[in-house]
């Protein structure tokens, strides 16, 4: 674990989280894991701060799958899974998933990060069924 500064600006804190991993902000003082960055923790006020390594696993909470792009940047893409993903650190982050199609996402349906090499912002994908 790291003790670090944490940067507020989302692009800022993804540069500073992704080489850990996936890391995500803990108070040092009550220990809960929160999101979305912030100076105080949203549990006990303190601004003890680390970014702290969590598996990057969760379930997905909830999702909706876009159909229409929203700008031409994004037809390519149509259509993809916009969801919700309960972390298993605890704190829910709105991403995309990737690596399954449409149809085949579930609520409760477990999920890890992936990172792309062109991107800072974390996707998730289906776990493998051991």
């Amino acid at each position: 674990m790291s003790t670090i500064s944490i940067p507020l600006d989302t692009d800022q804190f993804w540069q500073a989280a992704r080489p850990l991993g996936f890391a995500l902000p803990r108070c040092l003082k009550c220990h809960e894991f929160h999101f979305y960055p912030q100076p105080a923790c949203p549990f006990c006020g303190s601004q003890s701060l680390e970014l702290a390594l969590t598996p990057g696993e969760g379930e997905v909470y909830s999702f909706t799958v876009v159909y229409r792009a929203p700008a031409e940047s994004f037809r390519a893409d149509v259509p993809y899974i916009i969801a919700i993903v309960r972390t298993d650190a605890g704190p829910h982050l709105m991403t995309r998933l990737c690596e399954i199609a449409p149809e085949d996402v579930l609520i409760g349906m477990r999920v890890k990060v992936r990172w792309k090499d062109d991107q800072n912002l974390p996707l998730f994908e289906p776990m493998q069924e051991s």
